[in-house]
């Protein structure tokens, strides 16, 4: 079963635009140098959502043949109707993921039960378990939030839908709800880029699935979390919450381009170009950026080797 901290990688680009696949392999080792309990690619931070399907599973076949089952493996997708959600669990099957990090086809409101309906028969054609993921924080998927009843309809009526991502506002009262609902081999995970990564763990969420870059608070939080030590968890996210907020603070684009800018200092990678269409982004404010990154003592604050 997963749980912990799982870092969702960005895509780094070159000059050009074009995938850097040499970038890819030195985010996915930083994260796995610095103790990820899983890596996963192809969701939001990964600009999944500007890449063609061809760029999307090349991703995929970088980090599945680099990580060489270290840890698990969740690969996200965004399928636009059941049988390409179906087709594309099938497809990935072969880079034997540990989850499918599956959002719900959002360009119509089709109501409620036609989205428990579709994971539902997701969950029974996929040979890989699957993640249910929420994200109302993105505009395109606002009004598909499901509720905890209808989220525990599709554990129960689907085994393989085994993992729950919740984020957004009220993820924490969400899972506050859904957690007895759950059955016992289910599990929630947070994400919002940590925001709320404590109200998350305590109300039943297994770990947390962020961006990259300076998971050393969350893997701290983390392991004082998984022992009991509550007040330890909290006084290690109280330590960074500073840099939790510069970089998710204002918003998901806003967070790429600080994370790559951070990875660009660090070494790791040759560009940090985030494909367009994004947000303004004003180079003038990273010397204060990079001021609340350097008051603690992080990797990414470090010249790569």
């Amino acid at each position: 079963m997963l749980g912990g901290i799982i870092p969702i990688l960005f895509t780094p680009f070159d000059a050009a635009g074009q995938i850097d696949a040499v970038g890819l392999r030195r985010i996915l080792r930083f994260e796995l140098e610095g103790g990820a309990h899983g890596i996963g690619i192809n969701g939001f931070a990964s600009e999944a959502y500007k890449l063609s399907d061809n760029e999307r599973e090349q991703t995929v076949g970088i980090v599945a043949a680099e990580l060489a089952d270290a840890v698990p493996l969740v690969i996200g997708i965004a399928p636009s109707s059941r049988s390409t959600a179906i087709e594309q669990a099938r497809r990935y099957a072969q880079y034997r993921p540990a989850a499918l990090m599956a959002l719900p086809p959002a360009t119509m409101d089709n109501g409620e039960q036609a989205l428990v309906e579709h994971y539902v028969a997701l969950g029974q054609a996929s040979e890989a378990p699957i993640m249910l993921q929420q994200a109302p924080q993105i505009p395109q998927y606002r009004h598909t939030e499901l509720s905890a009843e209808s989220l525990a309809e599709i554990a129960r009526r689907a085994p393989a839908v085994r993992y729950f991502k919740i984020e957004g506002p009220g993820s924490a009262a969400k899972m506050r709800e859904l957690a007895p609902m759950l059955p016992v081999d289910a599990r929630m995970f947070g994400g919002g880029g940590g925001i709320t990564a404590l109200s998350e763990l305590e109300n039943g969420a297994a770990g947390l699935i962020p961006g990259v870059g300076f998971n050393e608070i969350f893997l701290a939080t983390w392991a004082k979390w998984a022992v009991g030590d509550k007040a330890g968890a909290a006084d290690s996210i109280a330590g960074g919450q500073a840099l939790v907020q510069a970089v998710s603070g204002g918003g998901h684009e806003m967070s790429l381009h600080l994370r790559k800018q951070l990875m660009l200092r660090h070494g790791a990678i040759a560009c940090a170009h985030v494909r367009l269409p994004t947000v303004p982004f004003d180079t003038a404010g990273l010397p204060e950026f990079f001021a609340v990154v350097d008051a603690l003592d992080l990797r990414v604050a470090r010249q790569a080797q």
